[in-house]
């Protein structure tokens, strides 16, 4: 959606100050929480949705940009941070771009960004964490064991991409509409 025309600078600064502030709280949070270091980042990211409908992508692009410099310094739940800044900050503002695209596009476009990420974040974790194995458990799956992690990757992205529309619809059609009394 292109920027509404009655809001101010004020407002649109303000806004994403406070989707930033709520970003960085949850994701200091899922420090004293690991098992939410999947979640938080993905529910911090929805908050883009809102800089998104009350704003412009612009404006949600720039509060992703500064909730990802701050969470490197801020959050020592490094693990979160890292979801956050490779895929799940700014995601929904790709998938909201995307909703005008033809379906089949926007499906590679989303599985190729996934899964870029995806191993981006395999590379950084492997290689910063010696002492931590991401296929820990998994001795089972032997040398398909990796390819059973991506397989789960793809049904748990399948999931988070279907579970983001509903937000968002639930957002734009419910909570912004009743709640916020805006059209």
């Amino acid at each position: 959606m292109s920027s509404k025309k009655t809001n101010t600078t004020a407002f649109n600064v303000a806004l994403g100050g406070i989707c930033a502030a709520v970003c960085l709280l949850m994701m200091f949070c899922s420090t004293f929480l690991p098992a939410l270091s999947y979640t938080v980042p993905m529910f911090a990211g929805l908050l883009m949705v809102v800089m998104i409908v009350e704003v412009s992508s612009s404006w949600a692009f720039a509060t992703y940009c500064a909730v990802s410099l701050l969470c490197l310094f801020i959050t020592p739940n490094f693990e979160a941070s890292l979801l956050f800044i490779l895929f799940m900050g700014y995601y929904p503002i790709l998938h909201f771009g995307l909703k005008k695209a033809d379906r089949v596009i926007a499906w590679i476009i989303k599985l190729a960004v996934f899964n870029a990420a995806i191993v981006i974040y395999y590379n950084i974790f492997k290689y910063l964490f010696t002492s931590v194995d991401m296929l820990e458990g998994m001795e089972f799956f032997g040398k398909y064991a990796v390819l059973t992690l991506w397989a789960t990757a793809q049904i748990c992205f399948l999931v988070y991409d279907r579970c983001l529309a509903v937000m968002i619809d639930v957002y734009t059609g419910w909570f912004r509409k009743k709640i916020l009394r805006r059209k």
